[in-house]
């Protein structure tokens, strides 16, 4: 069975849980299971052909509205913050250390998986496990040989590179549970340093690894230093956004595969960078997106460098040019329908908050390749340094940042009431759901209009039953009795009017049960 099968049979998309394989397994050599249809569930993703909940990104969804404000919202920084530490001699003690996200983070069946960066006399990729995404073990696995012990976390390390076959440089690790060869349910993609170029391994549990030796002279395409990947369960692909350059420095192009080996670029150039509302000193350092609900949403980092001007490119300049410059990494957000045409809130901010001067985190963010679900909250994880780039004895940890299900933006109204009127839908039952917080003295209201914006009798705002809590998935309904009961189950083609006071809508989908 190939990808596109499984997925349309199963409707499924990777990404998800499988069993996790315990230490044993990976000193007895035993694989892990493969996925069942139910764990490969991707919950950020949604199903491969949704439906999926609408948010508020863009025009997409709305087609007017009155009274209300487009919020875009940043990330809380989570009080335990850092996570993960520097607490091994193998994370470094010198020069640019200790753990950091490049890397990724699953969410396997409720138990979270993270395969972190490290930069001591080389590149090393640390394992740890969590089952609350704040408490985080380090597994003494067994796997890589350093000064004659092999206990430690490391999966990959250029101490060993025979073990591995490679040597990895910002992990992105994808679950393949669609994969009939047992040694390849895991699939990470990474740079090498070492060689220059982007390269693939493949592994049973995502522990023992295994690289390609295809990817070891040609690699997989032509890229600078920082290449992000994902699996697109919408297009049944691979995809990548690699590092390249545009006239303002650093930049994110774009690359595909349906098999994770023959990749094609739509253009060799970037698909993303600085844009005529940024400050001159912004480049864009590198970009992980993930597939989230029908769109792409994407996790610049935001390099706040100058770049020189003229087209001639060397280090000197570029140093150079970057002097004058905080030489800081933020982490700001981003979205696209098609991963070619990117769109950006028109003020910009940081998504995830970086401390201030001097802290752990006050230098430099990058984020794993997507974050993680857990229950209603989304967890990003980050690494933080406390320098800033170029800058010698930098120190990473890594960092938790929560917000709410969906909470990327908001349409917004205060105590004097607003509405919205959404894109025409088919529900295939009279009901909406919600994603909403209401403060006291607010609501959230709704009505169903017709193609022409008239309202459908029995479907009125004074039929509706008030929401007046806070909910990721509250389903708005309209009193029983009366016209509405003689209306069909299913509605097609119709509107939703949605009236707010005090209250901020983050999205809604429509529902089929109660």
């Amino acid at each position: 069975m190939n990808r596109r099968e499984f997925f349309h049979n199963a409707g499924v998309t990777a990404g998800g849980s499988s069993l996790l394989a315990s230490t044993e397994q990976v000193r007895t050599g035993l694989a892990a299971p493969a996925a069942t249809p139910e764990q490969g569930t991707d919950a950020l993703s949604g199903a491969q052909r949704g439906p999926w909940r609408r948010l508020f990104l863009d025009a997409m969804t709305v087609e007017e509205s009155r009274g209300l404000t487009r919020s875009f919202h940043a990330a809380e920084n989570h009080p335990a913050s850092p996570v993960l530490r520097r607490d091994q001699p193998w994370e470094g003690a010198s020069g640019m250390s200790g753990p950091y996200l490049y890397g990724t983070v699953l969410n396997e069946g409720g138990r979270l998986r993270m395969w972190y960066q490290c930069i001591h006399r080389g590149n090393h990729v640390g394992y740890a496990e969590s089952t609350d995404g704040i408490q985080w073990v380090k597994p003494n696995l067994g796997l890589i040989e350093r000064e004659g012990s092999k206990e430690n976390n490391m999966v990959i390390s250029v101490l060993q590179p025979e073990a591995t076959g490679g040597v990895c440089h910002n992990p992105s690790v994808i679950h393949c549970p669609w994969e009939s060869d047992p040694n390849r349910r895991y699939t990470l993609f990474c740079f090498e340093a070492i060689r220059g170029r982007a390269r693939s391994a493949y592994s049973p549990d995502g522990l023992r690894w295994r690289f390609s030796t295809e990817t070891a002279e040609a690699g997989l395409f032509s890229s600078s230093d920082v290449v992000n990947f994902f699996w697109d369960p919408y297009r049944s692909r691979f995809v990548s956004t690699w590092k390249t350059r545009s006239r303002r420095g650093r930049a994110a192009g774009i690359a595909f595969s349906s098999d994770g080996r023959q990749w094609t670029k739509p253009l060799e150039g970037p698909v993303f960078g600085a844009d005529d509302l940024d400050p001159d000193a912004t480049q864009v350092y590198g970009m992980p997106a993930f597939p989230y609900q029908g769109l792409y949403i994407g996790l610049p980092w935001i390099y706040n460098a100058r770049y020189f001007k003229d087209v001639e490119y060397s280090v000197p300049r570029m140093l150079e040019a970057q002097e004058d410059s905080p030489r800081t990494m933020d982490v700001q957000v981003a979205w696209s329908w098609d991963l070619i045409s990117w769109n950006r809130p028109p003020a910009r901010f940081q998504f995830i908050p970086r401390g201030p001067s001097g802290a752990w985190d006050g230098g430099m963010l990058f984020t794993a390749r997507a974050p993680v679900q857990i229950g209603d909250r989304l967890y990003f994880y980050y690494g933080g340094f406390d320098k800033v780039h170029d800058e010698p004895r930098a120190t990473g940890n890594i960092g938790l940042a929560v917000m709410r299900l969906d909470g990327f933006c908001s349409m917004s109204a205060g105590s004097e009431e607003g509405w919205l009127i959404s894109r025409r839908e088919s529900l295939p039952a009279p009901r909406v759901r919600i994603n909403a917080r209401v403060t006291p003295g607010g609501w959230v209201r709704a009505e169903l209009l017709d193609r022409r914006n008239r309202v459908l009798p029995g479907f009125t705002r004074d039929d509706c039953i008030p929401f007046t809590g806070d909910s990721v998935r509250h389903a708005l309904t309209w009193k029983p009795g009366g016209p509405q009961t003689e209306t069909s189950r299913s509605l097609s083609d119709v509107k939703v009017r949605f009236y707010l006071k005090d209250a901020a809508l983050y999205s809604y989908w429509p529902a089929s049960e109660a």
